[in-house]
C-alpha cells in the first residue's frame, strides 16, 4: 500500500510540474527562422551591390568639369584673334613708318625719284673683282679705300668704265674689336678739327675722280656731332655729295650733311652682311619690296666672289630700276646736281 501510494504521488507531482511550464506555440519557430533568413538576405545583397555603386559613381567625370576639347578650341579661338590683331597693328605701324618716311624725306627736300641705286664698298685690293662688277648692266658707284694697295688703279678703271668715283673713309667704330685693328687712316673720336681735315683732303688727293663720300665702319664717329660737321664742312668746299652707311641707327651723319648745305643719302639695305645664299636673297627681295612701294633705296654691296656670282645672276631683275646714285641724293644747297644726274661728274672730281 504504502508503495503504490508513493506512485500516485509522484505522477500527480509530475502533472502539476508540467502544468506550471507551458509549450511555445508551434508557429513560433517557423516565423523565426524566416526572419532570420530575411535578415541574413538582406546583408547579402547589401555587399554584393555597394561596390558597383561605387565604381561606377568614380568612372562618371565630375558634372562640373567641362571636356577638354572645349577648352583647347576656346584656346585655339583666342589665340586666332590674337594673331589677327597683331597682324593688324604691325600693319598699321608700317603704313605709320611709311607715312613718317615720306614726311622727312618731303621736309628734307629729298628727291621723289624712286629706284635703287648700288654702292660697292672696299673697292682697291682685288681688281679682278671690280672688273666683274663693272660689267653689270648697272651704273655701279665704286667706292674705294684710300690705303688700299690698289686704290688708284682701281679709281682709274671705275671711271674708264663711266662709274662713279667715291671715297670710302675710314672712321671709328664702337665695337672694341674692330677699334683695335684701326690704322692712322682712320678718323678718330679724339682728333682735333684740324687733324680731321689733314686727313680727309690727303684722302682726296691720293683718290682720282672723287664725286662723294661714304663712310667705312664708323659707328661710333657718325654718332658726333662736331666731327660729322667737320666732314661735312670739307664736303661743302669741294662740292662732293655724302651718303651715310648708316652702320647704327644713332647716327647723325645724313642730318649733319643737310644742315651744312651738302647733297646727301642714306643706306637702306645691306646686300651682304652675310654672303649665305638664302642671307643675300632675303637681302635682295628687302630692295625689291621698298622699289615696288615706290620709294628710294641705296644699296651698299661688297666685291665678295658670293656677292659678284649673285648680282651676276640677278642681272635681268631690275631691268631700268637701278638708277645712278645721285639720282637718289637729297640736293645740297648751291650745289649742281644737274651734273651728277647727267653723269659727267668729273667736274666734282678732286685729282
Amino acid at each position: 500500500m504504502a508503495r503504490v501510494s508513493r506512485r500516485r504521488g509522484g505522477r500527480r507531482r509530475g502533472r502539476r510540474s508540467a502544468r506550471s511550464s507551458p509549450r511555445p506555440p508551434a508557429w513560433l519557430k517557423p516565423l523565426l527562422v524566416a526572419v532570420l533568413g530575411a535578415l541574413v538576405l538582406a546583408v547579402w545583397a547589401g555587399m554584393r551591390h555597394a561596390p558597383l555603386i561605387e565604381d561606377s559613381a568614380a568612372s562618371r567625370p565630375p558634372p562640373s568639369s567641362p571636356p577638354v576639347v572645349y577648352e583647347d578650341m576656346q584656346r585655339l579661338s583666342a589665340l586666332r584673334v590674337l594673331d589677327a590683331a597683331r597682324r593688324l597693328e604691325r600693319e598699321k605701324k608700317s603704313a605709320r613708318e611709311q607715312a613718317r618716311e615720306r614726311e622727312r624725306a618731303r621736309q628734307a627736300g629729298a628727291p621723289a625719284t624712286a629706284g635703287m641705286a648700288l654702292i660697292l664698298d672696299d673697292v682697291g685690293y682685288d681688281l679682278a673683282a671690280l672688273k666683274r662688277a663693272l660689267a653689270l648692266p648697272w651704273p655701279v658707284a665704286v667706292s674705294v679705300l684710300p690705303d688700299a694697295p690698289h686704290a688708284v688703279r682701281a679709281a682709274r678703271m671705275a671711271h674708264a668704265a663711266g662709274r662713279l668715283v667715291m671715297l670710302h673713309l675710314p672712321m671709328e667704330p664702337a665695337n672694341p674689336k674692330y677699334r683695335a685693328r684701326m690704322d692712322a687712316g682712320f678718323l678718330r673720336a679724339d682728333m682735333s678739327r684740324d687733324e680731321v681735315r689733314r686727313i680727309v683732303l690727303a684722302d682726296l688727293a691720293r683718290i682720282p675722280f672723287v664725286a662723294g663720300i661714304n663712310n667705312h665702319m664708323g659707328s661710333r664717329l657718325t654718332t658726333m656731332e662736331r666731327a660729322m660737321r667737320w666732314v661735312m664742312e670739307i664736303c661743302r668746299e669741294k662740292g662732293l655729295f655724302f651718303v651715310d652707311s648708316r652702320t647704327t641707327k644713332d647716327s647723325v651723319a645724313a642730318r649733319m650733311a643737310r644742315e651744312a648745305g651738302v647733297a646727301w643719302g642714306e643706306r637702306r639695305v645691306f646686300l651682304d652682311d652675310s654672303v649665305a645664299p638664302e642671307a643675300l636673297a632675303t637681302a635682295w627681295e628687302a630692295a625689291r619690296v621698298r622699289l615696288k612701294r615706290r620709294q628710294p633705296v641705296i644699296v651698299i654691296a661688297h666685291p665678295h666672289p658670293e656677292t659678284l656670282d649673285f648680282l651676276e645672276a640677278h642681272a635681268g631683275d631690275l631691268a631700268g630700276g637701278v638708277l645712278p646714285l645721285p639720282r637718289l641724293l637729297a640736293p645740297g644747297i648751291g650745289l649742281d646736281a644737274t651734273a651728277w644726274r647727267e653723269g659727267s661728274h668729273e667736274r666734282h672730281a678732286v685729282n
